[in-house]
């Protein structure tokens, strides 16, 4: 079945991204753009800045379509920095500073920018990793910016839009991907994302997730900036950093991932403070399947229900809420298809499933990118001809419109040849009053080809053993999707880039680890 979203609404303004949050400062001077620890920036100093930064990346030879990675850690500087290579006419690359140096070194060869930005965190890392590009410090108050390259590959043509990004991806892969985003798709994102969840001039929206990811940067920090809104910036997602950045600056708009609002309300469970978390009124998950009991736990503490975000950085907006249209999310459910954008459900030949049957997604839309950057085999891989993008997501779409992600086919266990999904085992193990988290994966298996095992993660001083928690699978599951065996850890070990569970570094733990059978 395909679903196709409204159309676009009589509100949305014309101009690129860089020149609607112009137009803010114009309207709006003196309003706060950008909170920075004790500092903050009004929209008449942000754009200041970012004039500024822009002459100078000129000054220094950027041209049209130059490339300039940015590797920092988030800031008012790396906003205003992103911003200014826009201007400048340059093409933002940006790479997680957590990255491991090889992978930086891989990262920063692939791209061929012609400046790399850096701030004190990450300067000897990108030092290290690649010593012949010319480096600017992002923090200084004048940066000298030295002279750019002049032999850099060039851009490949599209007749899709005109490349504002690239940025690398923290997936699965042995090497992170290089997903290249025209500046129309980055506009499209903010502005239709903004529109969505309502988010004006009132709003401030603390931005923890790294912004050298999308989500950070375009989806939440630039949809607050093209509606006048205020960013508070911070570099780590810990619990009590977010708790009082938001009672601090009466946040309203949260993102984050789903792992962010577990460490949450574990935190607000245990602390003796009661801070006022009032001023918030949406918060948001993406990147992860939901947590349904730990939101709901967030729910009593902040009165605030979680809504969901579901798209990637190949293609985005494709799913997500209107709290005005759905003031509470559906269970199982990421929200409905994004204006501007499609969304079709196939089987495995591409054929459309019928409605409400499960299939992989396929999005469509001004946000699909366009490609990945100096890698064609990859990209066609995932781009059809007529530009859908393959998600390797299962999805169903209920009779209401709402789409619910089963799983992704990449992580499908299959089990004697049956097929398993880990997202509903998880679900089934986190319904367990004693269980806090759980994650499963495939182990090599020389009967059925692979194994169900599983990491869970035990709610406080639980008696709950192994046995018990595989006993509940039993009694709630099919049997071939009743993990064979389990581990139990303190906590689930995370992406040092995006703060998601590891999924690698579990299956790592379950594959050399002492692995208990019930």
């Amino acid at each position: 079945m395909t679903t196709t979203a409204r159309v676009a609404s009589a509100d949305d303004s014309p101009g690129g991204l860089v020149e609607e949050i112009e137009q803010q400062a114009r309207q709006r001077p003196d309003a706060i753009a950008i909170i920075d620890g004790l500092s903050t920036l009004t929209y008449q100093q942000m754009w200041a800045d970012v004039e500024a930064r822009a002459h100078s990346l000129r000054r220094a030879g950027v041209a049209a379509g130059d490339r300039i990675a940015l590797v920092a850690e988030n800031s008012a500087d790396f906003l205003v920095f992103a911003m200014a290579i826009w201007r400048a006419g340059g093409v933002l690359v940006t790479i997680y500073p957590s990255t491991t140096v090889p992978d930086l070194a891989y990262c920063l060869t692939n791209s061929d920018p012609v400046l790399v930005l850096t701030d004190a965190h990450t300067r000897q890392k990108v030092e290290e990793a690649a010593p012949a590009l010319p480096l600017a410090s992002v923090s200084d108050d004048e940066p000298d910016i030295p002279p750019t390259r002049q032999d850099t590959l060039p851009n490949p043509d599209t007749d899709r839009g005109r490349l504002g990004l690239i940025c690398f991806t923290s997936g699965t892969t042995s090497r992170p991907k290089a997903v290249m985003i025209s500046h129309e798709a980055l506009h499209n994102g903010a502005m239709t994302y903004s529109a969505m969840w309502h988010l004006g001039s009132s709003d401030r929206t603390v931005v923890a997730l790294p912004m050298a990811w999308l989500y950070g940067l375009d989806t939440t920090a630039m949809a607050t900036l093209v509606r006048g809104g205020s960013v508070i910036a911070l570099r780590r997602a810990r619990p009590d950093v977010l708790v009082e950045a938001i009672s601090t600056h009466g946040a309203t708009f949260l993102p984050g991932v789903t792992t962010m609002f577990v460490k949450l309300v574990n935190y607000l469970d245990e602390t003796a403070d009661t801070p006022d978390l009032t001023s918030l009124r949406f918060c948001l998950s993406a990147g992860e399947p939901r947590n349904e009991r730990a939101f709901l736990r967030w729910v009593t503490h902040t009165g605030v229900p979680i809504f969901d975000n579901y798209s990637a950085s190949e293609c985005f907006p494709l799913v997500t809420y209107d709290p005005a249209q759905s003031p509470e999310p559906i269970p199982g459910a990421a929200g409905v298809v994004a204006p501007h954008s499609e969304l079709k459900v196939v089987d495995s030949n591409g054929h459309e499933v019928a409605a409400g049957e499960i299939g992989e997604a396929w999005g469509r839309g001004p946000g699909v990118m366009l490609g990945y950057w100096r890698n064609e085999e990859q990209t066609r891989a995932v781009l059809t001809d007529d530009n859908w993008y393959r998600t390797s997501d299962l999805v169903r779409v209920d009779e209401a419109g709402y789409v619910h992600v089963v799983g992704r086919l990449s992580d499908m266990i299959i089990r004697g040849g049956s097929n398993v999904s880990p997202a509903e085992v998880e679900r089934t193990l986190r319904s367990h009053p004693d269980i806090a988290d759980a994650c499963v994966v495939a182990l090599p298996d020389d009967i059925y080809g692979q194994e169900v095992v599983a990491a869970i993660v035990i709610s406080g001083d639980a008696p709950l053993d192994v046995a018990d928690a595989l006993q509940f699978c039993r009694n709630n599951l099919p049997a071939y999707k009743v993990p064979s065996r389990a581990i139990i850890l303190d906590e689930l070990p995370l992406s040092a880039t995006t703060g998601k569970v590891d999924r690698r570094r579990v299956g790592d733990l379950l594959r050399h680890g002492s692995i208990a059978a019930g």
